[in-house]
């Protein structure tokens, strides 16, 4: 997967980094793409257009938000809490399906990851 997508603002096209891609979230038609550094990108959209041109690390757990798995710092208390602090809370069937999708991302994908207890 290429590790940059493309969004048109306006009549700009804006190029964003996967890596830096907290989540995305929809309100009503539009799109906000939250972002580690720099400024958010707003655009009218669809999740189910985006979904394609992103990589394993991104799932679609509720019709408002899609996550970035890598950028999860905690889950629990039906919230993921992200790197950037913002808490993105959900219900118990919502939340179900970002923890498995999670605990899945995990276990196929960081090898080297030790867990702390």
């Amino acid at each position: 997967m290429e590790d940059v997508i493309y969004i048109k603002v306006r009549q700009t096209m804006c190029a964003v980094k996967q890596d830096n891609i907290l989540y995305m979230e929809k309100t009503g038609r539009q799109i906000t793409v939250h972002v580690c550094e720099g400024e958010d990108i707003c655009f009218y959209g669809k999740f189910d257009t985006l979904m394609p041109l992103l990589d394993c690390r991104f799932v679609h757990p509720h019709q408002s938000y899609v996550i970035n798995m890598q950028q999860i710092n905690r889950l629990g208390n039906h919230e993921a809490v992200m790197f950037g602090g913002d808490r993105i809370i959900m219900g118990s069937r919502c939340f179900g399906k970002l923890k498995r999708a999670y605990d899945r991302y995990i276990t196929e994908n960081i090898h080297s990851r030790q867990e702390i207890r």
